[in-house]
């Protein structure tokens, strides 16, 4: 353990979040720390400029640890909370950076990561605040990790942080491995008066890995209670609807090249323009999300390219396209360097604007919006 890690165990202990055990491994310190300079278009007030924090992946710092105990089985847990490696986050009040309480990620301290859990032969059972496999599938099939302006979540707004990227009080089982197939469970509390089911969310995840092949299938549904007026006042609080989300993905690496594939149903009782930066239709949201990219090993860095469209089938003129280009060079085990540009053709009534791994820029309906990005990420 270094110096750092046997800081942080010795403070941690002494505050008593963890009992010291015999058969315990850490707690353990961990983190990254994302710092750029980011550009981007198609806002109202012009184009913007700016340093950024986590444009490649959110700037955090948590701890981690397990316990033995007994049987083959163990304890597990994880604690994070996002912080902001750049500073403010918002110093003229307009931009850019989702505002998660003033830690640029997570919705707050240790808003990140909160869980605890068990696992063994027979699986793993958690429960907490934590990623759901909706995002980290689109995740782990993006070419740019959802890092840079070619993100995913540019259009994939279904599986990001403006609707399901975490949630708190989720309990999560995933099996084992079955011949490179898991499955994930995941039952997320509503925490409202009316019933158990009012808020809560419902997802299952299947998962097969075999060798150069990775691929899946996805579904979530919750019954999502709004806790507040929405549209004008149109929607009332309280108001309630099932929103839907159906994904299929794919991954497959040649050699030379990876090649990957998503396509994606967000559906909604609620117009689109609740969930999307796009016009909604009274007949609720139907928005179809695709993708394709490639990742091409180059010496010691990656090339990433990467094609989304998204539309709502309710409404006209609310597509969107993305096109993107990113290479990221590894400077050590734990270090690289990142650079991504990319651009957004919204149609007339979609206003997707540029956006990273932790920073939103809002686009103006009908105009393209660019990005470009360059930046270091250290982790450790």
């Amino acid at each position: 353990m270094n110096t750092i890690n046997r800081v942080a165990a010795l403070a941690i202990s002494a505050m008593g979040l963890v009992a010291p055990s015999a058969h315990a491994a850490g707690p353990t310190l961990f983190g990254t720390i994302d710092v750029g300079v980011e550009h981007a278009t198609g806002m109202a007030g012009g184009s913007q400029s700016e340093l950024v924090s986590g444009a490649d992946y959110p700037s955090e710092i948590g701890v981690k640890g397990n316990e033995a105990l007994g049987g083959g089985d163990s304890l597990f847990y994880k604690l994070a909370t996002g912080f902001c490696g750049a500073g403010a986050f918002s110093p003229d009040g307009k931009t850019t950076s989702l505002p998660s309480g003033g830690y640029c990620t997570g919705g707050g301290f240790m808003g990140r990561t909160s869980m605890l859990g068990v696992k063994g032969a027979w699986g793993a059972l958690s429960g907490g605040r934590f990623l759901l496999p909706v995002y980290t599938n689109a995740a782990a099939i993006d070419p740019f990790h959802n890092g840079g302006t070619g993100a995913i979540t540019n259009l994939n707004r279904a599986a990001s942080a403006f609707n399901y990227l975490r949630k708190s009080q989720l309990v999560e089982y995933r099996t084992p491995s079955l011949d490179g197939l898991t499955a994930t469970l995941v039952y997320g509390f509503g925490d409202l008066q009316g019933g158990m089911n009012r808020g809560s969310i419902r997802h299952v995840s299947l998962n097969y890995s075999s060798g150069p092949l990775y691929l899946g299938a996805s579904y979530l549904t919750q019954d999502y209670v709004t806790a507040k007026a929405l549209e004008s006042g149109a929607i009332p609080a309280e108001a309630s609807t099932t929103n839907k989300i159906a994904q299929v993905f794919a991954k497959y690496d040649f050699g030379p090249v990876t090649v990957d594939g998503m396509y994606q149903t967000f559906k909604s009782g609620f117009p689109g323009s609740v969930f999307t930066p796009a016009a909604g239709s009274a007949a609720g949201m139907d928005n179809k999300f695709w993708t394709v990219g490639a990742s091409v090993p180059v010496g010691r860095g990656n090339i990433g390219l990467s094609y989304a469209a998204t539309k709502d089938s309710n409404v006209a003129n609310s597509g969107a396209r993305l096109y993107a280009v990113g290479y990221t060079y590894r400077l050590s085990k734990s270090t690289r360097l990142y650079t991504s540009i990319s651009r957004i053709s919204n149609d007339a009534a979609a206003a997707y604007g540029v956006h990273d791994a932790s920073n939103t820029f809002t686009a103006t309906p009908g105009a393209d919006a660019n990005g470009f990005v360059v930046g270091l990420r250290h982790t450790f």
